[in-house]
């Protein structure tokens, strides 16, 4: 897909920070790059809609076709005059017939055809259309889900410092057994919400391993990972270029040529075809013996002139055109929301600062030293951990957010804008 850029604008640099994965090697992430080349590869309903454009080119071949000829022999079976069976020197017939189609048929059969693999390849990019959103939203899921499970396990390891460090102070009476209680009731809070997004992290990978057809013990980590530049966008710029090129439009433009086209080869079926006999020998079936003729033979448009079918392909052609309007002014519409959820997650994110994120951490390490040093109570360091765990969450969201716009935005013009 094209990628376009009318102009560019800097977003600030807090985009691009993202919770830090120490635990994880640059090499086992999966990027989102990566994981559009193996779908494109590997999505089997990818490759059956190929196998639908194969299809299609093939009922173009046999369009082309012309009817085969015909060859009759009649013979002599019995003979009262020799008493003889199959006495074919008594009278026997050979005639060669070639039916030809008129009125445009074989000439709108192709066209038709033709149209027909057009659609199936519009078909095919709809089915990719729909696949890449897919992955986009599983792969932006499973980033934020991975993002809050590493931020857990950060906390809770603080906690099990604390924990580990209060036994010794609960010996010496140094803390309350009632502050101990608190603070393992929340460690084990903290415990339980990561438990809850271990959990959805299964289940996400899961679905995006069946997608990009990966062995069921597969494991890998991916990221969310905001782009540092940012193309202009302009909604109205964006809706023409949506409705000109996404493959569901350009399909139901296309299935409306292909009922102008139908109406057409209705119309042509109501004239009769041609039938032209040559009869090179006749033997005993005619006055003169032997006898060479000709013959033509058509059908007499009496009663039946396809009235049924042409009234049909009309009625179809005007409906595919509301059909079109119906999906155009969708389109329109799709992509204008698109675009306002993308504007407004983009400026959710202008509130975090680098230097916001910065302080925020430093607060929290030292408040985990000030708890082991006694300098706050219990409450406080408890409060504290809470403000932290809420505020990178909301980043978390507030990124997740922005790229499943983006992805959202890539729906529905149908485009690929913004690569992440």
């Amino acid at each position: 897909m094209k990628k376009i850029f009318r102009g560019f604008t800097f977003i600030p640099l807090f985009a691009l920070y993202s919770i830090s994965l120490d635990a994880q090697s640059r090499d086992s992430v999966l990027t989102f790059q990566e994981v559009k080349a193996r779908l494109i590869k590997k999505n089997l309903a990818l490759l059956a809609a190929y196998y639908d454009i194969d299809i299609a080119k093939a009922g173009i071949i046999q369009a082309r076709l012309w009817n085969n000829p015909y060859f009759v022999f009649n013979g002599d079976l019995y003979s009262n005059e020799t008493n003889e069976y199959f006495h074919f020197r008594n009278q026997h017939l050979l005639q060669v017939e070639q039916t030809f189609s008129i009125a445009g048929k074989h000439t709108n059969t192709v066209k038709l055809a033709r149209l027909g693999a057009e659609m199936a390849e519009r078909q095919m990019e709809d089915v990719l259309r729909s696949l890449l959103y897919e992955a986009g939203n599983l792969y932006n899921d499973l980033a934020s889900i991975q993002e809050k499970v590493h931020l857990f396990e950060q906390v809770m390891a603080g906690y099990e410092k604390l924990i580990e460090a209060t036994k010794s102070q609960l010996e010496v009476g140094a803390i309350s057994v009632t502050e101990a209680i608190r603070l393992e009731s929340e460690y084990l809070a903290v415990k339980t919400e990561s438990l809850s997004n271990r959990n959805e992290q299964e289940k996400t990978l899961s679905e995006l391993r069946t997608l990009l057809r990966m062995p069921q013990d597969t494991v890998f980590r991916v990221e969310q990972r905001v782009p540092m530049v940012l193309p202009s966008l302009e909604v109205n710029s964006l809706m023409e270029e949506a409705t000109a090129s996404r493959p569901d439009l350009q399909l139901s433009r296309k299935n409306m040529d292909w009922q102008k086209r139908n109406l057409r080869l209705q119309r042509s079926l109501g004239v009769p075809d041609l039938k032209f006999a040559y009869q090179p020998r006749d033997r005993g079936s005619n006055y003169v013996r032997p006898y060479q003729g000709f013959n033509v033979e058509f059908s007499i448009p009496l009663f039946n002139r396809n009235q049924g079918e042409i009234k049909s392909a009309e009625l179809n052609l005007t409906k595919s055109g509301l059909e079109f309007n119906q999906l155009e002014n969708q389109v329109r519409n799709e992509v204008t929301s698109a675009y306002n959820r993308y504007i407004n997650a983009k400026s959710g994110l202008v509130n975090y600062t680098p230097e916001l994120l910065t302080r925020l951490n430093r607060l929290n390490e030292s408040t985990n030293e000030n708890f082991r040093k006694r300098n706050i109570s219990l409450l406080q360091f408890i409060d504290q951990q809470r403000i932290y765990i809420q505020t990178n969450i909301q980043l978390i969201e507030l990124r997740q957010q922005f790229l499943g716009t983006v992805n959202d935005l890539h729906f529905a013009t149908g485009k690929t804008l913004i690569d992440f």
